[in-house]
């Protein structure tokens, strides 16, 4: 039986929608799925050690001596010693092993501070992966990729090739990721699914490529970005403008506020509640705040969280090229959350019906929590009957 791999993917140039081009264009992804993989993706793949499965996430830049890596701003203690190696993913041959063809492809799609580890110890969605789980690599090959922007691996406003100024949107996130499956010969995903900016994402992928996904799963994802989150993602920008460092705490901080609900803030973080031990502030709330911002600086550079909103905010398969059109034969399971206050149950229904227009057999589903935006990354016995729903429809 395999285990999960991290791997690097070199892949073409990008031309970005706002003007630019990703030159040494790298994609860091994740797979688990069958040994009969595994041949045809050392000739495609550099794989990362093993110990790069488990580890704290760090900032990874690409490109950069290490003077300029020490002056880049940011995390820039964070490089991953394995970043500095110099090798480069092979080029298959023309007889390069192919994958798996009897293997149904599962694109996982992560949300605005994840990474490619979908699965295993420091996956984001480990509840629902594994051997015997909804998501089983036994039965399906199952991909992730680190989303262009972000600095986990994939490439990003802190590599050298990055163009100066630019941010992504949707769209060219969505044309990263069809690049590097194309790398791999994946050219049908028997389903999509991720949530939030995820969400986003893997819609604007089947905009680029009506009928190229079989089944859409988006949680807690629009059609379009509204102006109540876009006003969000402002004022996390303008403070980040003010203090790298500290705003991006600051900005976390309010993102956690837009993530959770009061219901579930007020059983876990009430006034009555004691501090952490060593918390900070006057009470409970602040102390969890001041974590949260905390634990993202250590693990995130402001650049690429700038970059990620900018994105969020760029979202539009419904007024905006790509649409969503032509999806006549594609099966949708559309989830909204009861208590999220950031991708409202309004707005998914919208979503819906802009589905449904393009000719998707839709499905509806709704989270119910206390927790708000964030329960689809816990609210873990509702989602496994969801995804095994999702894989059949």
């Amino acid at each position: 039986m395999t285990s999960p791999r991290l791997f690097d993917l070199d892949l073409p140039d990008l031309a970005l929608e706002g003007g630019g081009v990703v030159r040494s264009h790298r994609a860091r992804g994740w797979w688990w799925g069958p040994e009969t993989d595994l041949s045809g993706l050392a000739e495609r793949v550099t794989f990362l050690p093993r110990e790069a499965l488990t580890e704290p996430a760090r900032v990874v830049r690409h490109g950069l001596g290490e003077r300029a890596r020490r002056g880049a701003g940011g995390s820039s203690d964070a490089a991953e010693p394995h970043e500095r190696r110099g090798d480069r993913s092979p080029r298959p041959s023309a007889a390069a092993a192919e994958l798996d063809g009897s293997v149904p492809t599962v694109l996982l799609v992560h949300a605005l501070t994840g990474d490619a580890r979908a699965g295993g110890e420091a996956g984001w969605w480990s509840p629902l992966v594994g051997v015997g789980k909804p998501l089983d690599p036994t039965k399906v090959r199952l991909l992730c990729f680190n989303n262009l922007g972000s600095n986990y691996g994939s490439s990003g406003p802190l590599d050298a090739g990055w163009p100066s100024g630019v941010s992504p949107t949707t769209v060219d996130q969505a044309r990263a990721l069809w690049s590097a499956l194309d790398a791999l010969g994946v050219e049908r995903l028997h389903l999509a699914a991720g949530g939030s900016l995820g969400g986003m994402i893997l819609l604007a992928m089947a905009a680029l490529r009506p009928g190229a996904i079989e089944r859409l799963f988006p949680l807690g994802a629009t059609a379009f970005a509204t102006a109540w989150l876009t006003g969000f993602n402002h004022v996390q920008r303008q403070a980040i403008a003010l203090d790298p460092v500290r705003g991006l705490e600051v900005a976390r901080q309010l993102a956690m506020l837009t993530y959770r609900a009061e219901p579930g803030l007020e059983s876990n973080q009430a006034r009555t509640l004691p501090l952490a031990p060593g918390a900070k502030g006057r009470y409970r709330i602040e102390g969890y705040l001041e974590h949260q911002g905390e634990k993202l600086s250590a693990r995130f550079d402001a650049k690429a969280y700038v970059a990620l909103l900018d994105a969020m905010d760029s979202h539009d398969v419904l007024h905006r090229e790509p649409r969503l059109t032509r999806l006549d034969g594609t099966r949708a399971l559309v989830v909204d959350i009861d208590t999220d206050a950031l991708y409202t149950p309004a707005q998914v229904e919208v979503l819906r019906g802009v589905l449904r227009d393009a000719g998707a057999r839709v499905e509806a589903a709704t989270l119910q929590s206390l927790h708000g935006h964030d329960a689809f990354l816990i609210e873990w016995a509702q989602l496994a009957p969801l995804v095994t729903r999702a894989l059949a429809l």
